[in-house]
């Protein structure tokens, strides 16, 4: 992990089953798990907290300058291998290459209850996800929204770039949570990252509705 929302800055504090830490924003995040994984929490998170469940909450004390509601932004299945994985093209349940920004926002989509019906398989590069929206009669638009999913296609030519919207901020930028933000923007490639304030500048958004309960998860290859 580099930095952003799930970077701690004050150390880390055990509540009961639960690990607490503020970011550097001073946003509150509480993880409850076992004690077995609260010690291999301790031993990890400061080198790769991304494979954790984590779900965030607004600190009511900062309340009035964001808008934050719990997400699932960690715990992606293929955490553990990144960056080899996008190296090698391993191909994901939903059909996308592996720690690349596709299959984790396909994962965070799920993740959190939405739908992921309406991909196509091989249609999928990043820049191509809102025609396959629209083709699916998905609303999109070009105001962030916490849960929707952020397209950039004109960036990384030729393939575009996408992310996960965890929070808006009250300037009207937004957060979010991402794998394998371009190199040449000084990311570390095939990795997972957060990022605050991000302009709307070049960006579409696409609301993903929430999917029924009784639609069972893709089957891993």
């Amino acid at each position: 992990m580099h930095s952003g929302a799930l970077w701690p800055s004050q150390p880390l504090t055990i509540q009961g089953s639960s690990v607490v830490w503020r970011d550097l924003s001073g946003m509150r995040y509480k993880a409850g798990m076992s004690t077995s994984a609260l010690r291999v929490l301790l031993a990890l998170v400061v080198g790769c907290s991304c494979w954790l469940v984590v779900a965030p909450r607004a600190d009511p004390s900062i309340s009035s300058r964001r808008t934050v509601v719990d997400l699932f932004i960690s715990g992606y299945p293929l955490a553990w291998e990144c960056p080899e994985a996008g190296v090698a093209e391993v191909v994901d349940r939903w059909s996308m290459d592996a720690c690349n920004c596709t299959s984790y926002v396909a994962w965070a989509l799920w993740a959190n209850g939405r739908r992921t019906d309406w991909f196509i398989a091989g249609a999928m590069d990043a820049r191509n996800w809102p025609h396959v929206a629209r083709l699916a009669s998905l609303r999109v638009g070009l105001i962030p929204r916490v849960g929707s999913v952020a397209v950039w296609p004109a960036l990384s030519p030729p393939f575009g770039h996408v992310a996960y919207v965890i929070g808006v901020e009250h300037d009207g930028s937004y957060d979010v949570a991402e794998y394998n933000l371009p190199r040449w923007a000084g990311w570390e490639p095939f990795a997972f990252d957060t990022r605050r304030h991000v302009s709307k500048a070049g960006a579409v958004f696409i609301y993903v509705p929430r999917r029924s309960p009784s639609i069972a998860p893709p089957k891993t290859p």
